[in-house]
C-alpha cells in the first residue's frame, strides 16, 4: 500500500464513522440526563404512595418538583422520551442502568437482590435449548404505532411432536403515574392449524415467565410456529415506558414421549399476575425442566382453563 493510500485511509474511516453516528437534537435529553430524570422521577412515584394524604396529589407534586429540579416541562419530557425509544436499543440499555441504580439504593436500604436470570447458561442445542434469536431487548411507549412487539419463530427439524416451551424476559415500567399495565400472548401453531396458547397480564417490574405445554391431542402432532406478542394500552394522558429484556425461548423435547406416547398431559396453574407454569405429575418427570420448576410448586396454585382458538387460516400447503 502506497504512503498516500495509507495517509487517506484513516481519513475516510472517520468520515464513514460521523456519517453513521446519529446527531441527537438539542432540545432531546443526553442519555446520563434522561437516566437521571427518569429514577428521580421513580423515587418521587414512590415516596408519592408512602406519604399521607391523597396519593395522586402527592404523584403530581413531587413529578413536578422533579421536573422543575431539572428544569424540563411535561413535554420536553416526552419528547426526549419519544426520541430514545426510536433508538429501543439505548433506550433498553437506559432503562437497564436506571434499575440497576435504584436496585442499589434499595440494597443500600436492607433491600435483598433478586435473583439473577436462571436460563443464561442455555444453548441452543440439546434436549433443553434456548431457540430466542432476535432482539435482546425491546421498548414500548404507549401511542398507536411504538405499543406492541410481536415475533414468530418457524419450527424445523430440530423441533419435535410434544414439544413444551418457556417465554421468559425480564420486565421494567417507567411512568407518569405508576398505572402499569402490559399484556403478553404466547402461542403454538401445529401443522393441522390448530393453536395453543395462553394471555398474562403483567403490572409490575419482575422476571415473567410462561410456560405453555403441548396437550395430549397434539402430541403427535408436528409444531409450524411458535408465537408470541407483547403490548401496552395506549394512554390518554401521561407518558408511560415499558421495557422487556434478556428474552429467553426454552425449548423442552418431551423425553417420556420416547416411551410412552400417551403420557397424560400436565396441568396448566396460574401463579400470582406474573407467570404461567406446568406443575409436573408423576408421569411427566423425564421433561427436562427449568432450574425454578421446584420452587414454583406452590400449594396457592390453581387451576385455569386453557381455551383453544379456532384455526386463523386455511391450510393451503401442498402434502
Amino acid at each position: 500500500m502506497s504512503s498516500s493510500l495509507k495517509r487517506f485511509c484513516p481519513f475516510v474511516f472517520l468520515l464513514l464513522t460521523f456519517a453513521c453516528t446519529p446527531n441527537r437534537p438539542s432540545y432531546v435529553l443526553s442519555e446520563d440526563q434522561l437516566e437521571d430524570v427518569l429514577i428521580d422521577y421513580q423515587l418521587a412515584l414512590a415516596m408519592a404512595e408512602v406519604q399521607s394524604g391523597d396519593m395522586q396529589e402527592n404523584r403530581y407534586v413531587l413529578t413536578q418538583s422533579v421536573l422543575k429540579k431539572h428544569g424540563l416541562t411535561e413535554a420536553d419530557l416526552d419528547t426526549s422520551l419519544l426520541y430514545w425509544c426510536r433508538h429501543s436499543e439505548k433506550m433498553v440499555k437506559i432503562c437497564d442502568r436506571v434499575t440497576e441504580r435504584i436496585t442499589y439504593m434499595a440494597e443500600t436500604q436492607g433491600v435483598e437482590r433478586q435473583e439473577k436470570n436462571p436460563y443464561s447458561f442455555l444453548t441452543n442445542e440439546g434436549d433443553t435449548a434456548n431457540v430466542w434469536n432476535f432482539r435482546e431487548g425491546v421498548v414500548l411507549i404507549p401511542n398507536i404505532v411504538d405499543n406492541i412487539y410481536s415475533f414468530s419463530i418457524d419450527a424445523d427439524s430440530t423441533y419435535r411432536p410434544g414439544d413444551n416451551f418457556l417465554w421468559a424476559f425480564k420486565t421494567q415500567f417507567l411512568s407518569s403515574d405508576n398505572d402499569n399495565e402490559a399484556y403478553a400472548l404466547f402461542s403454538v401453531q401445529f401443522e393441522n392449524d390448530s393453536i395453543v396458547g395462553t394471555s398474562l397480564r403483567i403490572s409490575s417490574n419482575k422476571q415473567v415467565e410462561i410456560r405453555l405445554n403441548c396437550p395430549v391431542k397434539y402430541q403427535a402432532t408436528p409444531i409450524r410456529s411458535i408465537n408470541g406478542t407483547i403490548y401496552i394500552p395506549i394512554r390518554d394522558s401521561g407518558f408511560g415506558v415499558f421495557s422487556a429484556g434478556k428474552f429467553v425461548l426454552v425449548r423442552y423435547h418431551n423425553l417420556s414421549l420416547d416411551t410412552n406416547p400417551n403420557v397424560e398431559q400436565a396441568k396448566m396453574v396460574e401463579v400470582s399476575d406474573s407467570s404461567v407454569v406446568t406443575k409436573p405429575s408423576s408421569d411427566t418427570l423425564r421433561v427436562r425442566q427449568n432450574p425454578y420448576d421446584i420452587k414454583n410448586e406452590q400449594s396457592d396454585e390453581r387451576t385455569i382453563k386453557i381455551v383453544r382458538d379456532k384455526p386463523i387460516r386455511v391450510n393451503t400447503r401442498r402434502r
